[in-house]
């Protein structure tokens, strides 16, 4: 189940995030501050480029937030994101909360191309494989780089059928 994203959320997932540095775009780790004013500056503009949610289990605690980034809303196109707190991974939470964000993302936001990006040295490959379907995937090259390695990505992409 989605809800949105509260102040109060923010230090567990900041601390969530800071444990998975080496699978992360930006690989450093942010304080309280910073993840507060992310929180002001994208989660609370309603001009910003990205939408983003709480993801609750079944008995509305937080495991997780996800949402979409990058939004460009003239070639009505997203990239999805999710978090799940390491300790509730494997236990389907992020299938459901991704389905719920694709939603999101076709219905209310109205865009017709959602894509992901995940680097090869994160175990979520597999997760995005069955989500998004591994004949949906691309890969990249050197689009990483984590304790003296370069690691690809793989690239997915599912449009909305009209």
């Amino acid at each position: 189940m989605l809800r949105a994203l509260e102040l109060e959320d923010m230090e567990l997932i900041r601390r969530w995030r800071n444990d998975s540095l080496d699978t992360l775009r930006t690989p450093f780790p942010l304080t309280k501050e910073q993840q507060e004013a992310w929180y002001r500056d994208e989660i609370c503009n309603r001009s910003s480029r990205s939408r983003f949610w709480a993801v609750l289990d079944n008995t509305g605690v937080l495991v997780g937030y996800g949402g979409i980034e990058n939004i460009q809303w003239e070639n009505s196109i997203g990239e999805i994101s999710l978090l799940i707190n390491p300790e509730k991974r494997g236990q389907g939470l992020g299938a459901m909360a991704a389905m719920e964000i694709l939603d999101e993302a076709m219905d209310r936001l109205n865009l017709h191309t959602v894509y992901a990006e995940c680097y090869t040295n994160n175990p979520a490959t597999k997760f995005w494989d069955e989500i998004f379907g591994s004949s949906n995937r691309v890969t990249l090259k050197d689009r990483k780089y984590c304790d003296g390695s370069y690691f690809d990505s793989y690239y997915y992409s599912m449009s909305m059928d009209i």
